[in-house]
């Protein structure tokens, strides 16, 4: 069974670019990148959106999202197809990346966590706006997996960004109503 049946090849290439990203940053002098991620309002902070998730303050930081990327992006390709899965990715960066920008606080905001998150949210939130066992089994699984990521709503450490995990949660909930299944729409009208 080759790696990319199991892994979705644009979440590896992704997490591929975000350890590019860091290594370049580490090893070349007088470069740093993390100044181009989320500037909660201030202009110059927009670009942040689409950038902060390939920035990362360290290897626990970038390891600590690089698997709960690859492993939820897999379940949600497993659970919804490829179309679908590089909607939630694109559309949970932009989302929880946007929140950020709206409602943070403090500094600049790195770190591909609201993505996280948003895949977290979206996977939840699916079981219910398309229900179904398989959703309900994937949700589960998912919260088995990372529900504990949801207990940092509660731990408000320095320097990690709760608004990005609220705003990715937030997004992930609003992808999956968005893409909720036609089929369970025609259900609630009878």
């Amino acid at each position: 069974m080759s790696l990319n049946r199991i892994l979705p090849i644009e979440a590896m290439l992704l997490v591929a670019v975000i350890w590019v990203v860091f290594i370049i940053d580490l090893v070349l002098p007088g470069i740093t990148f993390n100044t181009f991620g989320i500037l909660p309002r201030k202009l110059d902070g927009l670009t942040g959106i689409l950038i902060s998730p390939f920035l990362h303050g360290g290897l626990a930081h970038i390891t600590s999202n690089s698997i709960p990327l690859l492993a939820l992006a897999a379940i949600v390709r497993l659970s919804t197809g490829s179309t679908q899965m590089r909607i939630v990715i694109f559309m949970g960066i932009v989302g929880s990346g946007l929140g950020t920008w709206l409602f943070g606080s403090g500094g600049i905001v790195i770190g591909a966590s609201g993505l996280v998150f948003a895949l977290i949210g979206f996977l939840l939130a699916d079981a219910y706006f398309s229900p179904s066992l398989r959703s309900w089994t994937v949700a589960i699984l998912s919260f088995v997996l990372y529900g504990g990521a949801l207990l940092s709503f509660f731990d408000f450490l320095p320097f990690v960004s709760w608004a990005a995990h609220f705003w990715g949660l937030v997004s992930g909930i609003a992808i999956a109503s968005l893409l909720r299944s036609p089929k369970q729409d025609q259900k609630n009208l009878v």
